[in-house]
């Protein structure tokens, strides 16, 4: 087969397809983790409705401002326009073997980055890693075009879409790992979270703090753990997790948590707790660098809030209706 050259034209689809497969991946693990816990509460970005000022200015007399509602209204409209306009890019890739190839190889990439160190943590040879992600792009590749599909056509539902359905390469997939090994690779995934921020401790520690493999699996097993206990405590008290992240982790605060404030307090109540478990497993120099990450997550969280208030401020007093 010729060379591939096309990455760049494929990075738009691929952003939005890979997005579309994140989003469903985490659902898939929150619902394996806490299956009794509601969904995560979604905190909307901070910039989503604009004030759109008109064209001309009228008098000041009859000078309204738009309604966050109408905003809002607006702002849908315009996501769901560009949604389909990046569906119907992506089908037409998709009708190219070229750019379908592109794709697959692209998604190859992007698993294997999702994925790091799979095949050492199941036991898989290189030829059994090779085939299992070449699956899991193959079977992200059918999502994105059923996805696709869907958004183009006014008709279709989400749900009744068939997104969520067993396709025909998670067979292959449990045959290929066979039962023990497919339990490990979905016990995998849902600490791929904890796995991120023990790679991202890994990189910050110094050779002679080096943290070797099988700590730091203890390290995961025992985050993982107390992430689960967590949402498992807020769905008996009938609440949800807000989860923020970086490229340190992921905080968690909940969802009934009604201020800023009560919201920072749960999120430093829960960030203890993983420090304590990760005490059980690292020495004191690894366990410093740990807690360094632990703050870095807080201060973005408490200049997340802070920028949320101030939008919601300001959006109150834009919205206002100015008389003479």
């Amino acid at each position: 087969m010729r060379p591939i050259v096309i990455a760049l034209t494929l990075v738009s689809a691929t952003f939005a397809g890979t997005t579309v497969y994140f989003a469903r991946e985490l659902e898939l693990e929150r619902e394996r983790s806490r299956a009794v816990a509601p969904p995560h509460a979604q905190t909307p970005p901070a910039g989503q409705a604009q004030l759109r000022l008109p064209a001309a200015a009228p008098s000041v007399a009859n000078l309204t401002a738009t309604s966050p509602l109408a905003q809002s209204e607006s702002g849908e409209a315009d996501a769901k326009n560009m949604q389909i306009e990046e569906s119907r890019r992506t089908l037409k890739m998709l009708t190219d073997p070229t750019q379908r190839e592109g794709m697959l190889l692209e998604q190859k990439v992007m698993m294997r980055n999702m994925y790091p160190r799979l095949a050492r943590s199941i036991g898989m040879t290189n030829e059994e890693s090779e085939r299992l992600f070449t699956l899991l792009a193959q079977q992200q590749i059918d999502f994105e075009e059923k996805f696709a599909r869907c958004t183009v056509d006014p008709n279709c539902n989400m749900r009744d879409a068939g997104l969520n359905q067993i396709d025909p390469s998670a067979q292959e997939i449990a045959d290929l790992l066979g039962a023990d090994r497919q339990q490990q690779f979905e016990a995998y995934k849902n600490t791929l979270t904890e796995r991120e921020s023990v790679v991202q401790l890994r990189t910050r520690l110094s050779d002679a703090s080096r943290l070797p493999d099988d700590r730091a699996e203890t390290l995961i097993a025992a985050l993982a753990d107390e992430r689960q206990k967590i949402h498992m405590e807020a769905a008996q008290r009938g609440a949800g997790m807000n989860g923020f992240g970086t490229g340190v982790g992921v905080i968690f605060s909940a969802s009934d948590a009604a201020t800023p404030e009560a919201q920072l307090e749960s999120a430093q109540a829960n960030s203890q707790r993983m420090r304590a478990r990760a005490a059980e497993v690292l020495d004191a120099e690894q366990l410093r660098v740990f807690d360094e990450m632990q703050e870095e997550l807080m201060i973005s969280l408490q200049n997340q809030l802070r920028r949320k208030e101030e939008f919601a401020t300001n959006s109150s007093f834009n919205s206002a209706t100015i008389v003479n």
